[in-house]
């Protein structure tokens, strides 16, 4: 193992680097000395039926001795977690008081493309931007974040993103945990890396647009390795991933199961119990896990399919969050069923659009690596320190590039995004089928639709897995396979304010992978 600033620990046999010397699933006696975690604060809408949020500068010190520039939505780092419920029509007014141009894209609200917040909604420094939002779709966890091209990337490294939350009377019906920080936990899942001087790393090189973000740091609602202490009983995780790039398979130190009911969109029909859970960036769950013994345990991390994403300390399980449930006892249930779902029709609609994530330079991205020998140390499942540092000087001091070749080092079905270019008309209010495929690089691309909230038809050929078999946003693909997906779009979407589709690796958007599509 190289020389890091966690000691190494055994995890059910396993070698594991663990902040500040502290096992997983258990709080050590200097507990004191980690963070709680962050609970975001509820915002609802005033009396006039508006939401306000500013996009501000701000500083955090995310290790010691280290102030960090950040950016925030009223305050700091993120944003509130925005609470609002189906029926409602609620005004959403975000300022912009950071140096540079966004937008905020309502990711997985189901909208018109003229209040989508993508990438033409552009909000100037010192502007204002106000749009409706008509809220009519079941309960869910979804999330906000700027989508401006080409900096996408950049301004959610620096903390634009925030949780949105729709409830419904249907949900309201179920005894699931409901006490916010109590018993139901939202958790946002970042990696991050530092310079020496504590400020965000974020360079766009030619590994950045072929790999994505690669953090050495995992922070869970803004937070180091942070202690939440909650009720005893059913606990309710809101878990997003929203890292620029890295994927999570969460599991529980204690080998406890994890009982998923909500994906992107909304609950399940009924919950689905899994050791582990993959989350790719911009995905959303909601776990329930059983805490009425009162023992601590550690959400972990274990170590993913994409060589670049096993870097230390990702090469080993990691643990995330410790989550202590010895509060008062909390009345919330795991129900036996949840909500039904409409029935997929018998006979599906002919094919009507394919989109293939198209990579330019991936082999001009993937062979510094090889030389370097990360897939050989991929392959021995042994970390070399001595490959650890080539590779983290590709990532680290790779120069930049340029903007016209960060623009084209990616595309959808073989063209780099425009701006000024509609790529396709979808049709309005009928069930599609889409392909989302990838051409021969066999990275994985999880691929976001504005505009809908989607059923996956298949995966690699196969039926999607049962958690995954939900209302979804995003639909993952990699290693050479496809994914087939029930779409239907409910609202228009002008020429002037189209709706997007592109991977939700947010250095693969920025390069070029994404396309935008009208709605008549």
């Amino acid at each position: 193992m190289p020389e890091l600033s966690r000691r190494t620990v055994l995890f059910g046999g396993v070698a594991v680097s663990v902040s500040e010397g502290i096992l997983p699933g258990r709080v050590c006696a200097d507990d004191s000395a980690r963070p709680s975690l962050p609970i975001p604060p509820e915002i609802k809408p005033n009396a006039a039926g508006i939401v306000a949020l500013d996009a501000r500068p701000g500083s955090v010190r995310f290790r010691p001795n280290r102030d960090t520039a950040t950016y925030g939505i009223n305050g700091p780092y993120l944003g509130p977690a925005v609470r609002v419920r189906r029926g409602q029509k609620v005004v959403a007014q975000v300022s912009n008081s950071v140096p540079e141009n966004i937008t905020m894209h309502w990711h997985g609200l189901i909208l018109p493309g003229a209040a989508d917040g993508g990438p033409h909604q552009v909000i100037l420094p010192g502007k204002q931007w106000q749009t409706e939002l008509a809220i009519d779709q079941p309960a869910a966890t979804l999330w906000f974040h700027p989508h401006f091209y080409p900096s996408t990337a950049q301004l959610v490294v620096k903390g634009l993103a925030g949780l949105f939350i729709v409830g419904d009377d249907e949900s309201d019906r179920l005894p699931l945990p409901s006490r916010w920080g109590v018993d139901d936990i939202p958790l946002i899942i970042q990696d991050r890396r530092f310079t020496a001087d504590g400020q965000f790393f974020d360079r766009m090189n030619i590994i950045a647009v072929t790999n994505g973000y690669v953090g050495d740091t995992a922070l869970v609602n803004g937070a180091l390795y942070p202690t939440a202490r909650t009720a005893r009983g059913w606990l309710r995780l809101r878990i997003l991933n929203g890292s620029n790039a890295r994927s999570y398979n969460l599991s529980v130190s204690d080998a406890r199961s994890l009982f998923v009911v909500a994906s992107d969109g909304g609950l399940l029909e009924s919950p689905v119990e899994l050791k582990q859970l993959l989350l790719h960036a911009g995905e959303r769950f909601e776990v329930l896990v059983d805490g009425r013994d009162g023992r601590t345990f550690d959400l972990v991390t274990l170590p993913v399919p994409q060589d670049i994403m096993r870097l230390p300390p990702f090469d080993q399980p990691l643990p995330l969050v410790t989550i202590s449930p010895a509060g008062a006892d909390g009345s919330g249930q795991l129900p036996s069923s949840l909500v039904a779902l409409p029935r997929l029709p018998a006979q599906l609609p002919p094919l009507s659009q394919q989109l293939v994530m198209s990579m330019f330079r991936d082999m001009e991205g993937m062979m510094p690596l090889e030389t370097a020998g990360l897939m050989s140390m991929a392959e021995s499942r042994k970390t070399n320190p001595a490959v650890v540092a080539r590779v983290v000087e590709l990532i680290v001091n790779g120069p930049a590039l340029s903007q016209s070749d960060q623009l084209s080092a990616n595309g959808v079905n073989g063209k780099p995004f425009a701006l000024d270019r509609n790529d396709f008309t979808a049709a309005r209010n009928q069930d599609l089928r889409w392909r989302i495929s990838e051409g021969g690089d066999r990275m994985l691309h999880p691929v976001h639709v504005h505009g809908c909230q989607f059923r996956i038809l298949s995966e690699g050929g196969k039926p999607p897995e049962a958690h995954r078999a939900g209302w979804k946003d995003i639909a993952p693909i990699s290693a050479g396979s496809e994914a087939e997906i029930l779409v239907r779009f409910p609202y228009p979407a002008s020429k002037d304010h189209p709706y997007m589709a592109h991977c939700h690796i947010l250095e693969h958007e920025d390069s070029g992978m994404m396309a935008q599509f009208d709605v008549a």
